[in-house]
């Protein structure tokens, strides 16, 4: 064997043991590891308590809804009339605007000329209101309206056949140019039971309690204007 031989074979005597080595190494356990190890969390992970919203991300709806109640005004029985409109966020929190209107006109006092009068009144705010889900497609929700409203003495059309006012006022007749309005202020808490017929469309029955303040003029107070509101409403949206 010549000189080149033998390097070859010294070349590969030497590398021998090195694969031996790993060829074991690669065999000796006898099994391939498939543990997966688990993925890092998140920077922004959230470990503390239940949030009011949850930990996700927020879902964004809105709604319109219209009702009907039933109420007491200046000591009469009236309909009431409501219009809704709100930002439903995470399917619970409603944020919106609320506005509603008697739909009775009691009979007023006569004006200087003799003419019949008649009242009116209406009012609207924030609404606010969060609903809690339980296993049943009916869950309950709580509610709060705050706002401003005013009632207004106006001549009677005809359009109506309230009974005739008591006008046993100790009052100057001439008090009533002074003005045709009366603001107030009020709050209206409220519970309901909801329930989702589709993705897009709701009932609800609604009980509450009207509570008002600043009601001075016409003779009016404000237990001429408190009262229950008991109805229901339906509301489309996305929910």
């Amino acid at each position: 064997m010549g000189v080149g031989g033998s390097l070859v074979l010294a070349v590969l005597a030497s590398s021998a043991p090195s694969w031996g080595a790993n060829n074991s190494e690669a065999s000796g356990s006898g099994h391939i590891d498939l543990h997966v190890a688990p993925a890092p969390k998140p920077r922004d992970s959230y470990e503390g308590p239940p949030l009011l919203l949850g930990g996700k991300k927020l879902k964004v709806g809105a709604y319109a809804s219209l009702g009907g109640a039933y109420t007491r005004m200046i000591g009469q029985d009236s309909g009431l009339v409501s219009f809704e409109g709100a930002l439903l966020l995470d399917h619970r929190l409603s944020i919106g605007l609320a506005g509603y209107g008697f739909t009775r006109t009691p009979r007023g006092p006569l004006a200087l000329d003799g003419s019949k009068q008649q009242f009116g009144a209406g009012y609207g705010g924030l609404a606010i209101r969060y609903s809690i889900f339980g296993n049943l497609p009916v869950y309950g929700t709580f509610g709060l309206v705050l706002g401003a409203g005013a009632i207004n003495l106006h001549r009677d059309n005809g359009w109506d056949d309230e009974s005739n006012w008591d006008d046993s006022f100790n009052h100057d007749g001439r008090e009533w140019d002074e003005g045709r309005f009366d603001a107030f202020l009020f709050a209206q808490p409220e519970i309901a039971l909801n329930t989702n017929v589709t993705r897009w469309l709701r009932l609800g029955a609604t009980v509450g309690y009207r509570f008002t303040g600043g009601v001075s003029r016409f003779d009016l107070g404000e237990s001429d204007l408190n009262g229950i509101v008991a109805g229901g409403n339906i509301q489309v949206g996305w929910f």
